[in-house]
């Protein structure tokens, strides 16, 4: 590859940006569909589920500030994994997220597609745009703008954050006047004439996949070198976005269930929650043109989930390439745009491909909605990265003192201690629950890894055979990097 392309990503993109990136992948399309899948499975027991998701939030909130503060750089958890756990490690903590976000772009793209016919005939349109191609078009689109500059990208973001927010609030505002207290009783609805009828598997399921609005805030470390002064921002930009997203998902889930009651989001036809999500709920009990809106908000909000998502994680990719774990074609950063381009067609050209064929997909895992399928493989990938956090954490005193002893940002060491083990419980807790909830979720992901480890194993030895150790390069921080605005090297 050209020493010209192999280089560091020079534009950057401030706290006020960033934050908007992070709100649109915590919030994202999950908040407009999820609630009411769980609503309708799990009762009035949603609200208490998302207050537990809150748990695992903070704990990966308290990893990354301290991961975050002490070695900023693009590719976060690659390189935490990598530099902090070893080389095999942060090989998983690069591939593991990298199909979570293939899972979770394709689940927006669907979500966007199943959104719109509410949209427009809320708005009396009478026009009918096929599900793929409303699919295809909204990752194409920000394929194209993430491809183009991050700058673009981050601009285009605070604008729809703006509006998903504001769509989100119309549906708390609108539920007030139709609140019914009543409607949280029974917490836990009872089956077939017997409380607990299913067993605590529906609410703890929703304990799990409720957490989809809270994972976002990993991508905060993912894009470390293009935030302005990422040690003191990094930091902010964490505390400012989660709580707005933890206030605002609570809001939107209690609001749910007083206003239209669990009830109200099934399908009589189906037996399922209904398509279309909060818009569709909301059209029982809001006007018209307040369900286009939050309809319109919800459309908005996949398109925030995809553009973030590409934003963030092609730098991980990118990262990744520059070790030679990949690839290196893929660590090229474009000479006129500045951005990792390569990495994030990567991302992009899977869930393009995998579209037409979601009916198939349904029948090979055995499910009856792509969408909870997806979700459920996307955190999985969540919580197995967490857990490899954990132990990055843990190590990070011992592997890179300095970096922790001087970090804007210090976790005293019991408070370190037990948020990188409370990361590694409750990640592998939560990854029982999905195996338990959705097992060819978990056995997709095992498949997977499996896979890439022996595609690692082999590139390994291969680049042994040339003399090359790439475990030595995946140990060290790398001089294709920049660490708080300097060039790294303190700590190699």
């Amino acid at each position: 590859m050209p020493a010209e392309d192999f280089k560091l990503i020079n534009e950057e993109i401030g706290p006020i940006a960033a934050v908007a990136l992070l709100i649109g992948t915590a919030v994202g399309m999950s908040i407009f569909i999820v609630p009411t899948q769980m609503a309708a499975i799990a009762g009035p027991s949603v609200t208490v589920a998302i207050l537990i998701s809150i748990v695992p939030m903070v704990l990966g909130v308290l990893l990354l500030l301290q991961l975050g503060g002490a070695i900023p750089v693009a590719g976060g958890i690659y390189v935490y994994g990598s530099r902090l756990v070893g080389p095999y490690w942060g090989m998983l903590s690069m591939v593991v997220p990298v199909v979570a976000v293939w899972s979770y772009i394709l689940f927006a793209a669907l979500g966007f597609a199943q959104y719109l016919p509410v949209v427009t005939g809320a708005l009396s349109l009478g026009v009918s745009v096929p599900a793929l191609l409303a699919a295809w078009f909204l990752i194409g689109l920000f394929c194209v703008l993430n491809y183009v500059g991050v700058k673009i990208a981050a601009n285009v973001q605070i604008a729809m954050v703006a509006f998903l927010v504001a769509g989100m609030l119309a549906f708390i505002a609108g539920s007030v006047p139709h609140f019914d207290t009543g409607n949280f009783e029974p917490m836990f609805p009872a089956g077939d004439g017997e409380p607990f009828a299913d067993g605590l598997a529906p609410f703890f399921l929703a304990v799990v996949t409720l957490y989809i609005p809270f994972q976002g805030f990993a991508m905060i470390i993912e894009i470390g070198e293009e935030l302005r002064d990422p040690v003191r921002n990094i930091p902010r930009v964490l505390a400012v976005g989660m709580s707005l997203v933890a206030v605002l998902t609570i809001g939107v889930i209690v609001a749910l269930i007083g206003a239209a009651s669990w009830q109200g989001v099934i399908d009589p036809a189906t037996g399922e929650a209904m398509d279309g999500g909060l818009a569709a709920v909301g059209a029982s009990f809001l006007p018209t043109w307040l369900v286009a809106f939050i309809g319109i908000a919800a459309l908005i909000a996949a398109a925030t989930t995809i553009n973030t998502l590409l934003t963030s994680y092609s730098r991980t990719i990118m990262r990744a390439s520059r070790d030679q774990v990949i690839p290196d074609v893929f660590a090229a950063v474009h000479g006129r745009f500045d951005t990792p381009h390569r990495a994030v067609l990567l991302l992009a050209v899977p869930p393009l491909l995998v579209a037409p064929f979601t009916g198939v997909l349904e029948s090979v895992v055995l499910v009856d909605d792509v969408l909870d399928w997806l979700v459920t493989l996307t955190v999985t990938g969540i919580f197995i990265s967490f857990m490899i956090g954990g132990v990055a954490l843990w190590n990070l005193p011992k592997e890179f003192p300095q970096r922790y002893e001087y970090s804007i940002y210090k976790l005293p060491m019991p408070v370190l201690k037990v948020v990188a083990v409370g990361n590694v419980v409750v990640s592998f807790a939560f990854t029982l629950l999905v195996a338990t909830s959705a097992p060819t979720a978990l056995a997709f992901m095992i498949g997977w890894i499996v896979l890439t480890s022996l595609a690692y194993v082999y590139r390994i030895r291969a680049y042994d055979r040339q003399g090359v150790d790439l475990r030595e390069q995946m140990s060290l921080l790398h001089k294709h990097e920049t660490i708080g605005g300097g060039e790294s090297g303190a700590d190699d």
